[in-house]
């Protein structure tokens, strides 16, 4: 098999990151189209190149022999302190995704496994992240992973 390589994303990348956002927003209007719009302005390359630069995020890539087999951004979190909530320093997962022909290869748990190195390494509280209910292969990983449901968002549509 080849080796995996846990690296940061770099503007080169912007491409196959956008496509991949593309591909993961058609899985959301497909999945809520009552709450998402088809859409081609997802991602642009400066808002790329601002999350690769920043301290804020982590834009982290899989790559075999140098070609994107998956990638996760997140972004690092403090709740504000107030006299209800605890501050706490968090990391929050906005976008993890696996090129299709690299899936069921423990890509994504390697994405994972990275991130919660770091998040350890940074004395972080948690990794948080959403997770819509129609998305069962999501739902599932995440469990497998040891998430566990935080919260519930219901709704009554009309």
């Amino acid at each position: 098999m080849e080796e995996l390589q846990i690296t940061g994303l770099t503007e080169k990348d912007y491409e196959s990151v956008n496509k991949a956002y593309h591909k993961l927003h058609e899985e959301h209007v497909k999945g809520r189209p009552d709450i998402y719009t088809d859409t081609r302005e997802l991602l642009t390359k400066e808002e790329f190149q601002e999350i690769v630069k920043s301290k804020e995020y982590v834009a982290v890539g899989a790559k075999k022999q140098e070609e994107l087999a998956g990638f996760v951004i997140a972004k690092r979190k403090v709740t504000p302190e107030n006299p209800m909530l605890k501050k706490n320093h968090t990391l929050y997962i906005d976008a993890i995704y696996v090129m299709e022909k690299f899936r069921k290869q423990g890509v994504g748990r390697s994405l994972y496994s990275y991130l919660e190195v770091l998040a350890e390494k940074e004395s972080l509280q948690r990794i948080d992240l959403k997770v819509w209910a129609f998305n069962a292969g999501a739902v599932a990983f995440y469990e497998s992973l040891g998430f566990q449901v935080q919260s519930f968002n219901m709704e009554r549509r009309f």
